[in-house]
């Protein structure tokens, strides 16, 4: 005979049981994102709501932390590790409070994050969240340390200065542009991404400075805003020695330039009638600076470029003054009163020497183009270019 044995299984369910009796769903736990202003003092509470998808029987803990973006702790907020919030049994909300700084110096919006990580009773389904702190202030942090010039050369008297000490723009020297180079020159034909607007946020003055605002935000069907100023049509020179005290900006995608373009092309369309490139920085490189002429029949650029490098840093950390000595036959760049760069008319060869005649100065500040290269999530903003003064001896 056989013998029949039946088993008998009994599932051991580990679920919690609600009021029905029937097993709990275990809640996946989000956080919000937080954009506000940040106060001009004290600190100001950053709240970020911890929100469950359903309530649990029991209570749910989940730990935190600070990540710096933009925003950094200890400075801008104030940083917190192996912080825990508890959301209650029956409930589904919990909060998380980050106290940021108030101050009242300009600043981008800056971000930061706070992350989720160890639940006890849940799941995560989103763990990080972002801080925007949003810039409410109107003045710029910066020193006047740095390079001065002598205001005074043997052999040379002062011609004409600027040394921004007004609250707007000299009209009677200054024009500023707008646009973004179309319909004849579009993106100013160097696949640049700014407009310059002209509004009074990209170009300002504080403490006897100008600053120019490079700055992410869209205006004109561009992605980012700027400004671009000349003396064309109304201070023109022709030889001498001009100084530029200056505090140049950095990031990849920032190019600031002072430069001079003819005054009346009388060899021709660019670059014929020449181009002189007195400055110019790519943002990656923030301790080395470019001196360049454009010359040739066209219709591309012949040039003469050189560069030297701050042995001392990136040259956003301090004022520095960049020079030209401009002669018969002959230009030399400086930099803190340091010869860097001597071209002269032997060095073009055969083509036409265009620079013994009238230029007119420039002085902008590029986000883009095809020598920089376009910014990127390194980049920050605003990028600010900050003139002490612009001085023309002859």
């Amino acid at each position: 005979m056989k013998k029949i044995i039946v088993a008998s299984v009994i599932a051991i369910c580990g679920c919690s049981k609600g009021s029905s009796g029937e097993p709990e769903k275990t809640p996946a736990i989000s956080i919000s994102d937080v954009a506000t202003r940040e106060g001009n003092t004290g600190k100001n509470a950053f709240d970020f709501e911890v929100r469950l998808s359903n309530s649990f029987s029991k209570p749910v803990t989940v730990s935190y932390s600070t990540a710096d973006e933009f925003a950094k702790g200890g400075e801008d907020f104030v940083a917190v590790s192996g912080g825990t919030v508890t959301i209650p049994a029956g409930q589904t909300t919990g909060k998380i409070s980050i106290e940021v700084n108030g101050d009242d110096v300009r600043e981008g919006n800056e971000t930061f994050s706070v992350r989720l990580s160890g639940p006890v009773n849940a799941t995560i389904s989103r763990g990080i969240a972002s801080g925007r702190i949003g810039n409410d202030d109107t003045r710029i942090a910066f020193s006047n340390e740095g390079f001065d010039a002598p205001a005074t050369y043997p052999g040379y008297s002062l011609l004409w200065s600027d040394e921004f000490n007004g609250t707007s723009l000299d009209q009677a020297a200054w024009t500023a542009e707008t646009g973004d180079g179309c319909p004849n020159l579009c993106s100013w034909g160097n696949n640049e991404l700014q407009y310059y607007s002209g509004s009074p946020n990209t170009i300002f003055f504080q403490d006897g400075k100008m600053i120019i605002e490079a700055a992410n935000e869209a205006f004109g069907g561009r992605n980012y805003t700027s400004a671009r100023i000349k003396t064309q049509g109304k201070k023109a020179f022709k030889y001498g020695r001009i100084d530029i005290r200056a505090k140049l900006p950095q990031g990849k995608g920032i190019w600031p330039a002072f430069w001079l373009m003819p005054e009346n092309s009388v060899f021709g369309a660019w670059p014929r009638s020449g181009e002189i490139d007195m400055m110019e920085l790519l943002g990656h490189e923030p301790n080395k600076v470019y001196g360049t002429v454009h010359f040739g029949p066209g219709p591309g650029s012949t040039q003469i470029s050189r560069s030297t490098v701050n042995a001392a840093g990136a040259l956003s950390n301090a004022f520095h003054v960049y020079s030209l000595e401009w002669k018969e036959d002959q230009i030399q760049w400086l930099i803190d009163g340091n010869v860097f760069s001597t071209i002269s008319k032997a060095d073009l060869g055969t083509n036409n020497y265009p620079f013994n005649e009238a230029f007119h100065l420039i002085v902008n500040l590029a986000v883009g183009g095809n020598w920089p290269g376009n910014p990127d999530a390194s980049t920050y903003f605003p990028a600010w270019l900050i003139v002490d003064y612009v001085r023309v001896y002859q």
